[in-house]
C-alpha cells in the first residue's frame, strides 16, 4: 500500500469515529476544521489517534521537528492547553493538528491540514473532499 493510501485510511477513519461533524474550511490556516464540547474531548482524542500519533504542548515543542516547530509558529504560537499533533513519521510527515481550547476551554477546535503545499494542491483537496469540509 502506498504511503498516500495509508495516510487516507487513517483519516477516514479519523473521520468515521469523529464526534461532531461537520468539518468545515478554515482559509486562515489552509486546514479543514471541527469543534466539539469539552464532555466530548476523550472521544474526539481517540479518534484524532487514528491520524496524528506524535504531539507537543508549548513545554514539549522544542522536542518537536523543526517543520512542525515552525508550523507552530506560523500558526501563533501554542498557548497553554494547545497541542500540536503530527503524523506518522514515516508515511505522513507533513500531516499536522491543531488542537485549540478556546471559549473559555468549554470548546476545543481540531484544525487538520498539511505543511508546505499550496491550498489548491491535490492533498489538501482530496481532504476537504473526504471530510466534506464546506467552506
Amino acid at each position: 500500500m502506498e504511503r498516500w493510501e495509508l495516510l487516507l485510511e487513517k483519516l477516514t477513519l479519523l473521520r468515521d469515529s469523529w464526534p461532531t461533524p461537520p468539518w468545515t474550511w478554515d482559509s486562515r490556516f489552509h486546514t479543514i476544521a471541527a469543534s466539539f464540547s469539552r464532555d466530548l474531548e476523550p472521544k474526539a482524542r481517540a479518534s484524532a489517534m487514528h491520524a496524528f500519533p506524535r504531539g507537543w504542548t508549548a513545554k514539549s515543542l522544542e522536542n518537536a521537528p523543526p517543520e512542525m516547530q515552525a508550523i507552530a509558529e506560523r500558526t501563533g504560537g501554542l498557548r497553554s492547553g494547545q497541542r500540536l499533533l503530527a503524523g506518522d513519521e514515516l508515511f505522513a510527515p507533513k500531516l499536522f493538528g491543531l488542537w485549540w481550547p478556546w471559549g473559555g476551554g468549554d470548546t476545543i477546535t481540531l484544525r487538520i491540514g498539511v505543511a508546505d503545499v499550496d491550498p489548491t494542491s491535490e492533498p489538501l483537496i482530496t481532504i476537504r473532499t473526504l471530510f466534506d469540509a464546506k467552506g
